[in-house]
């Protein structure tokens, strides 16, 4: 039975806010940095009179209306799930979402479903309301197309700066910054440039990949990641996800730990005390483990730890503490830390940030990171934002990925990947001959004659084992348990493979239990099959294993690939067509030449032709790309497993079931 009352007995009401992505070529910093607090104030006003009793706020900051991953979005759609909300009251639909296959999703299904009322104040959407719903449906459509329309433009006018040279990326890569004069334009960064040159200098004096990387994590300077966090770079990067989203802490290693609070009371919050500890158990101070944390104090907030045993948290007591400044070492027999907010405002913001070091696991304990919050030394529910996440160091691949990109002597490539469409957010990796390219658009950091040489020692260095055999995998096969990488082991055969294991062997197997080795010659023959498996179906072994004549198996071969390139034109030309044709629609839907009923069945093919065309055309482009270069692999090299594959996990051994977990990642969708 669906629960939707038109009364004034929901009360359980949440707010959602959201300020798009689109908003901002529209607005000032100042209005940008009003529009969230306008929204809510606009909201709260509304509930107040219509007798709503608001149990949350969800805001979306920086993420467009058709992104269904929106973290606070997620949080709401929980809450509603889990019968804690009667209403969900937004500014407009739009602020919801610009997809109409959410709008249909939530709130005409599953929010009935749920008992949950969704109100909008602007455009008077009210799912309870039948005669809205047309509304609410036409809003979503022409939203979502407002939205798709938005990302063609942008990616031409990409495509257009790319061709000029301009520097079209949210982040610039190491080593540079964005000119204040012309954000498309690139300068040296003095602080990362000076390490860029390091890394060249010291790879030319015969250190190799993991011995620089090493040497630059002792001298404490930040990894590419790391610097662009510490600079306040709001990174989305589905491929780091589990990087950053941790419960606890098990693995040995360095992690950070983010906190984060707004004060989202009526009230200025005086002396907020917060009491922050490690925890194996959840009721206990305690840290057992040789665990070491460095504070980064923040704004207006003072940090102290204490080491007093029997420490009462229930009043403040400043005796029992010491005061630590920012990056200063907490020792090791701390049992808790304390931060003080002598006076917090409503809407503002404290945050502080801890960095700890666990050296090892054996004991395989989970960690917890626990916070009790007090306001004038009275215990207080408050919603801390907690996240522990690893911190990112220099490893191998940063220091190849920089030693190998031109953009170090002047030269722009852009368009290394692209997305399947703007609600597919899948990466798919471009070939050389998609790829935009202009030289010498910016002051160069390297000469391009030592750029050049390190080309040169790259290729020569592809890990040579004694006997003068290329270790293939070298950098692409990684251990499942624990992320580190599968490194040669034991002896080798006489064609120069081996063995592979875990490199957490050298330490002992402090944290990872995936200590069988794997057989390097059978990871070959499992790649060349799995290969030569995309290869044959693509092309019709049963045809060609009856043409003897080699010319004409070529002709066969060149007559798919064109018609590869034809297609995608083609569906290039028909996504653009349909949608033009299906604008025209909802213009005779606008001035009623066309009825609403068979506009939107319309409506709903045009969806489900465009998603078949999209996909069909990601399609197309990974067998243009992959199937130009190769026809049966016999044998692997560097080149073959670069084009085919990004990485390699390899899972436990199970004894009982004489099976190992072994996942591909590919370079393309297959």
């Amino acid at each position: 039975m669906i629960r939707l009352d038109k009364g004034n007995n929901l009360k359980k009401t949440v707010l959602y806010l959201r300020l798009s992505e689109e908003d901002r070529d529209k607005l000032t910093k100042e209005e940008l940095s009003e529009s969230i607090k306008n929204q809510e104030l606009m909201l709260r006003e509304y509930a107040a009179c219509e007798g709503y009793i608001i149990v949350g706020v969800y805001s979306d900051e920086d993420w467009s209306g058709g992104d269904a991953t929106r973290p606070e979005f997620n949080k709401m759609i929980k809450e509603c799930a889990m019968g804690n909300v009667d209403i969900v009251l937004c500014k407009t639909q739009a602020r919801f979402a610009r997809d109409s296959e959410l709008i249909e999703k939530y709130i005409h299904n599953k929010f009935h479903e749920w008992g949950v009322r969704f109100k909008t104040i602007v455009d008077r959407i009210d799912n309870a309301k039948r005669e809205t719903k047309k509304t609410s449906q036409i809003l979503g459509l022409t939203d979502e197309w407002a939205l798709e329309d938005t990302s063609l433009n942008i990616r031409e006018t990409f495509r257009s700066k790319r061709k000029d040279g301009q520097c079209t990326a949210s982040f610039v890569v190491y080593g540079y910054l964005k000119d204040p004069e012309n954000k498309n334009h690139l300068i040296p960064d003095v602080v990362t440039s000076t390490t860029v040159k390091r890394i060249f200098d010291e790879y030319m004096k015969g250190y190799g990949l993991d011995k620089i990387a090493k040497r630059l994590n002792d001298d404490k300077i930040l990894s590419p990641l790391e610097y662009k966090m510490a600079n306040g770079s709001k990174l989305k990067i589905p491929l780091l996800k589990k990087y950053f989203a941790y419960d606890w802490i098990d693995k040995a290693g360095t992690h950070i730990i983010d906190v984060n609070f707004k004060n989202k009371e009526d009230q200025v919050l005086n002396n907020l005390i917060t009491y922050n500890y490690i925890t194996t158990d959840m009721k206990n101070f305690n840290n057992k483990c040789d665990i070491t944390l460095k504070s980064y104090s923040k704004d207006r907030t003072k940090i102290y730890y204490s080491e007093k045993e029997d420490l009462d948290i229930g009043k403040f007591n400043e005796k029992d503490f010491i005061l630590i400044k920012e990056n200063d070492i907490i020792p090791k027999t701390a049992k808790c830390i304390a931060t003080i907010t002598k006076e917090l405002d409503r809407t503002h913001i404290i945050h502080y940030q801890f960095e700890i070091g666990l050296k090892e696991n054996l004991k395989h304990e989970k960690y917890y990171f626990d916070i009790k919050g007090y306001v004038d030394n009275k215990k207080v529910n408050l919603e801390f934002a907690k996240n522990i996440r690893r911190k990112m160091k220099w490893s191998q691949q940063s220091i190849k990925k920089i030693l190998k990109d031109e953009v170090y002597i002047g030269n722009m490539v852009q368009f290394k990947t692209t997305t399947v469409s703007y609600k597919n957010h899948t990466i798919i990796k471009n070939g050389d001959e998609d790829r935009i390219r202009k030289n010498n658009t910016h002051k160069a950091i390297i000469e391009p004659s030592i750029w050049y040489k390190v080309q040169e020692r790259l290729k020569e260095k592809s890990r040579s084992s004694k006997n003068g055999t290329i270790q293939v995998f070298s950098n692409k096969v990684y251990c499942m348990n624990c992320n580190r990488i599968f490194s040669k082991c034991g002896r080798n055969f006489a064609n120069g493979l081996g063995y592979l294991c875990c490199k957490d062997k050298n330490n002992s197997w402090a944290n990872c239990d995936n200590k069988k080795w794997l057989r390097e010659d059978e990871l070959h023959n499992l790649v060349i099959n799995k290969i030569n498996n995309i290869l044959d179906r693509f092309y019709d072994d049963n045809v060609l294993n009856k043409l003897n004549n080699e010319e004409i198996e070529q002709d066969i071969f060149n007559e798919k690939l064109n018609a590869l390139k034809k297609e995608e034109t083609k569906i290039i030309a028909d996504l653009q067509n349909k949608r033009t044709y299906f604008q025209k629609l909802y213009e005779d839907r606008a001035s009623g030449l066309l009825p609403e009923k068979e506009f939107l069945i319309l409506m709903n093919k045009y969806k489900d032709d465009n998603a078949m065309l999209e996909d069909r055309l990601n399609i197309v482009k990974t067998k243009k790309h992959i199937f130009s270069k190769y026809r049966h692999i016999d044998k692997l090299n560097v080149e073959i497993i670069n084009d085919f594959i990004d990485k390699v996990i390899i899972g436990s051994y199970d004894e009982e079931k004489n099976h190992r977990d072994l996942k591909i990642i590919w370079n393309f969708n297959i």
